[in-house]
């Protein structure tokens, strides 16, 4: 009989044994799906995941789907269950993971503020204690915030994804 090693809880973990993509996308819930896999998902067209993926980032949906993509909260958005989710976020994934953050409730839950279309390094909130972090802040990139009417708003985002080394 083979003995099986236990896996530490979330948070942890060693290094080698947390997820490491090339960007960690962060989101408040979906309305469509408690799925975690379907956190961000583009599909629905014009959903969020849509908007983020072909819009925003300009990425191939291989590379998207290649990168996390998490809910701070599984079904209805509290703030209570988003640093609950903020703890799951940053202990599943290696801190060479660059966040991104979307939107300003997002952000708070990390205890971050930060100007929209900007990135760096933060401390955020670890089972350790505060881990040092790449950060990208963008608007929500759903279909009713108007920071994206603005015309350089996609090339905003791209300039901040491409400093963080999210994008090429």
């Amino acid at each position: 009989m083979a003995s099986r090693r236990r896996r530490a809880p979330l948070g942890q973990q060693h290094l080698s044994e947390r997820s490491r993509p090339r960007a960690v996308l962060v989101d408040e819930d979906n309305p469509y799906s408690t799925d975690p896999r379907y956190a961000l998902y583009p599909y629905p067209v014009n959903s969020a995941g849509h908007r983020l993926q072909s819009k925003v980032m300009g990425a191939s949906l291989s590379d998207y789907l290649a990168m996390g993509r998490e809910n701070l909260c599984l079904s209805r958005w509290s703030t209570a269950g988003a640093r609950d989710g903020v703890a799951r976020v940053v202990g599943a994934y290696h801190p060479d993971a660059p966040l991104v953050l979307l939107g300003v409730k997002v952000a708070r839950a990390f205890g971050l503020r930060g100007a929209p279309f900007t990135w760096g390094c933060h401390p955020v909130p670890a089972a350790g204690g505060p881990e040092r972090r790449v950060v990208v802040f963008l608007p929500h990139p759903s279909g009713r915030c108007r920071a994206w009417n603005d015309p350089d708003s996609y090339e905003s985002a791209r300039r901040a994804l491409r400093g963080a080394g999210v994008v090429d």
